[in-house]
């Protein structure tokens, strides 16, 4: 091991030799990794339990911070643009030309009365 700033050690990057590891007793080499993995898989399961027991308040901390805050206008979803049959587009626009069509018979016969009412007070006036 080497020592750097701090005095932490730290393992060389060096792989050991296959003397030094004859010298070191495979149940030794074996119990010590199991003892680091186990220490580690400790510390995992402390934190995400203090995470689990913490959720609720940062959760709650999380909403009041965003209780004044409007979300932006691109955020909201635009509503999805299904695709229409054919069919069902042709009957739309034979029912748009049929609408259009008696409105403009309807709009075309109340210029006519009112046309003929006018042509007719003007007569007798």
């Amino acid at each position: 091991m080497a020592l750097f700033s701090g005095n932490r050690k730290v393992r060389s990057r060096r792989p050991k030799s296959a003397q030094d590891l004859k010298k070191e007793p495979a149940l030794q080499r074996n119990s010590r990794h199991l003892a680091k993995r186990s220490d580690e898989l400790n510390s995992k399961i402390h934190r995400l339990e203090c995470f689990i027991t913490a959720a609720p308040e940062i959760e709650r901390r999380q909403r009041l911070a965003n209780v004044n805050i409007v979300p932006p206008m691109e955020a909201t979803p635009s509503p999805r643009k299904r695709r229409v049959p054919i069919a069902k587009q042709r009957a739309r626009r034979s029912q748009h030309l049929r609408m259009a069509t008696e409105g403009l018979l309807v709009l075309g016969s109340i210029a006519a009365v009112v046309g003929w009412l006018n042509q007719w007070f003007h007569f007798w006036g």
